[in-house]
């Protein structure tokens, strides 16, 4: 069993649980700093409408890392979602829904990139019916040039958690346009539970490349999953990188080890890292999807040692059993009131809600104060 299918029987069991318990209500969740008093922290719903509209661009989905583009737009990169008019808080269940889409923002307007009517974003090349497909992982941009990196996936066996997981690709486009100008395999050969392109970074004339490290065969209910780091140059992003050890950098993968200061909480299969305020910020859910905690780590080089971890949100209960979180991410580029915004993805276990309900499969978003994150 590979690391994403072993994620999502791990995250099921943890939705089992999740629902069992005794959730809290409302739009409001709880920050913690440090065993300090809570900070009460307002989902923004103002915000969660511009981004993902009614009737415009992508009207629901997952994924949601985004990408600050040059000219001041942000892309955001979505799973399987939805681009379909909403009319009462309902769609269609004719929508199609696809595998991967873009989200441009652009100060309140937005708009869906697809390949056509019934055609993600991104396709895998030799693939035009999707058979295999692409869930996105992070990206950055460097001069002129879009750089996304998406997970090739594949129907190995029957059901809803019969993916698998075969490799990465980087997709480089041109901007502004966001056309696409090549595809290829990133040059990671080695074990495919370290699933690299999870996280990424641009600093310093040098491509970070993060990946989610979880062994198999683990005990669900005390899941390990840590964060090993790579390092290349957009020259050689398909063809050479490097490992950090520790202590140094090794052109041997196997020589990669987990990055210090991160093994207080489960890493979640997608995280960020960011640079803020000139200090290098990781943000990550707790790995168990729908534990709800929100987690900040903080670095002063992009593969730490990593400190300052701390938890910022627990998503709240949000009025539905069925209904659980995952994912959050960090949005730097949207900042007010000394505040970052972040997110988080919703979803739900009657897959029939993501028509009858559309709230139940779109993001929720909050401000956070950047001070808390990096003092």
């Amino acid at each position: 069993m590979n690391y994403l299918t072993l994620t999502r029987h791990i995250a099921l069991l943890s939705v089992l649980i999740c629902l069992v318990t005794s959730p809290s209500c409302g739009d409001k969740g709880k920050g913690k700093e440090d065993g300090n008093d809570d900070l009460e922290i307002k989902l923004d719903p103002e915000i969660a409408k511009k981004i993902i509209q009614d009737d415009a661009g992508v009207t629901a989905g997952d994924g949601m890392y985004s990408i600050p583009l040059p000219d001041g737009r942000s892309i955001f990169l979505m799973g399987d979602s939805y681009t379909g008019k909403v009319t009462n808080g309902r769609r269609s269940t004719n929508d199609h829904m696809f595998r991967n889409t873009y989200q441009v923002y652009d100060n309140g307007k937005v708009s869906a990139i697809t390949t056509g009517e019934d055609h993600s974003a991104a396709i895998p090349p030799g693939f035009p019916d999707e058979r295999r497909w692409y869930w996105p992982g992070h990206g950055f941009v460097v001069g002129s040039t879009l750089y996304i990196f998406q997970f090739q996936m594949y129907q190995g066996s029957e059901g809803a958690w019969g993916f698998r997981y075969l490799d990465t690709h980087v997709l480089e486009y041109s901007l502004p346009k966001i056309e696409l100008i090549k595809d290829y395999r990133i040059p990671y050969t080695g074990s495919p539970e370290a699933v690299y392109g999870a996280a990424a970074l641009y600093d310093g004339g040098k491509v970070y490349v993060y990946a989610q490290y979880e062994k198999a065969n683990q005990d669900p209910f005390n899941v390990v999953s840590q964060v090993l780091c790579a390092r290349t140059t957009v020259e050689n992003l398909g063809t050479e990188w490097e490992y950090y050890t520790g202590s140094d950098w090794s052109k041997d993968s196997s020589k990669a080890a987990p990055l210090m200061g991160l093994s207080s909480f489960p890493i979640s299969s997608q995280f960020n890292v960011f640079k803020l305020r000139g200090k290098y910020v990781l943000l990550s859910q707790h790995k168990m999807l729908g534990d709800g905690r929100i987690y900040t780590a903080v670095a002063d080089t992009p593969y730490g040692p990593w400190h300052n971890v701390r938890q910022i949100f627990k998503t709240p209960y949000l009025g539905n059993q069925n209904w659980f979180t995952y994912n959050a991410m960090g949005h730097p580029q949207f900042e007010k009131d000394g505040k970052i915004l972040v997110s988080f993805n919703v979803n739900t276990n009657e897959f029939s809600e993501q028509f009858t309900n559309v709230e139940s499969y779109r993001p929720r978003f909050f401000w956070y104060p950047i001070d808390k994150i990096i003092q």
